[in-house]
């Protein structure tokens, strides 16, 4: 996360406390010092009943991204007898004044905060419109003798930074997910993770890349066949020819399941045996020939040399 601080820069909507000096300085200007002054520069209310400024500020020209918060800070004091001196932070957000929590304030000058995590006028996330529109300022009120004093007003703006990724980052997490830039393409040689890799559009994979998970979902692009000597398992396999099994071959998984040719020399079993051949008819069985499963339902209609009628393998 980070930070941007805002001083007051101008008058707001209201200019009702009183200010010491009370000549050559406005009010917002006795209370923008980044150090704060305290008894040199304030603003003040001595009598029973709140009273409160308003200020404006700059536009924001750091922060970016998504606003977690923000939080006015106000510096106040009052004298050593004045026990009832009340502050209160104050904020104007859209066309609504909101003021904060009350504090009583003491003799010595102490620095109070109150955090708005949403915007007070609707209870939205925050938007850096809203923060350029921002009014800050402060609530005060004395004892009727004694003044509660300000010497210091400004608001911090919590956020989480966006930044944009190039095809040759890596990431993953929030750098990935929140970002409002188009999420980097990986290369054939990267590797992605997180969200980069389901949201982000996916490597094409070469016919030597190993893919799996989603990247084996998306792969290739355009199809590839696979040679004899490849071994293809999961999705690479399925927009793919599968390989055509020789003789000596074993297959297993889409390879399998794909019709091939037996040889005479071949015992056929199982998924093969059913498989056809080229003429679309099951494998004829020769008498020298092991067969099993499907092949052992199949009857080869022989004719005889000599004699009539047929004769019936088995």
């Amino acid at each position: 996360m980070a930070t941007e601080i805002l001083r007051p820069n101008a008058a707001g909507d209201e200019t009702a406390l009183s200010l010491y000096p009370n000549s050559g300085e406005a009010n917002w200007e006795d209370v923008d010092e980044e150090t704060p002054d305290e008894l040199d520069t304030r603003v003040y209310k001595t009598g029973t009943s709140y009273t409160r400024d308003l200020y404006n500020l700059p536009s924001h020209s750091v922060g970016s991204g998504t606003i977690n918060f923000i939080k006015i800070y106000f510096r106040c004091q009052r004298p050593g007898s004045g026990t009832s001196c009340k502050a209160k932070p104050s904020l104007k957000s859209d066309s609504t004044v909101t003021d904060g929590t009350e504090v009583t304030l003491t003799s010595s000058w102490v620095t109070y905060s109150e955090q708005w995590s949403t915007n007070p006028a609707d209870s939205a996330a925050w938007s850096w419109a809203d923060i350029d529109a921002l009014q800050i300022g402060v609530s005060l009120k004395g004892d009727g003798t004694n003044p509660a004093r300000c010497t210091q007003v400004y608001v911090e703006v919590d956020y989480t930074a966006t930044t944009s990724k190039e095809s040759s980052d890596t990431g993953a997490g929030v750098d990935a997910k929140a970002s409002n830039n188009p999420i980097a393409t990986l290369t054939d040689t990267e590797t992605g993770s997180g969200v980069d890799s389901p949201t982000s559009p996916l490597a094409q994979l070469a016919k030597s890349d190993v893919g799996s998970g989603v990247d084996a979902v998306a792969s290739l692009q355009t199809p590839e066949a696979k040679s004899s000597s490849d071994a293809g398992s999961g999705a690479e396999g399925t927009p793919t020819q599968s390989a055509i099994l020789a003789g000596g071959e074993s297959g297993s998984g889409l390879e399998a399941l794909i019709a091939r040719l037996l040889s005479g020399e071949e015992s056929g079993g199982a998924v093969e045996a059913a498989d056809v051949d080229t003429e679309g008819l099951l494998k004829d069985l020769f008498a020298g020939e092991a067969g099993e499963g499907s092949d052992q339902l199949v009857a080869k209609i022989e004719m005889p040399i000599k004699g009539g009628g047929m004769k019936l393998w088995t």
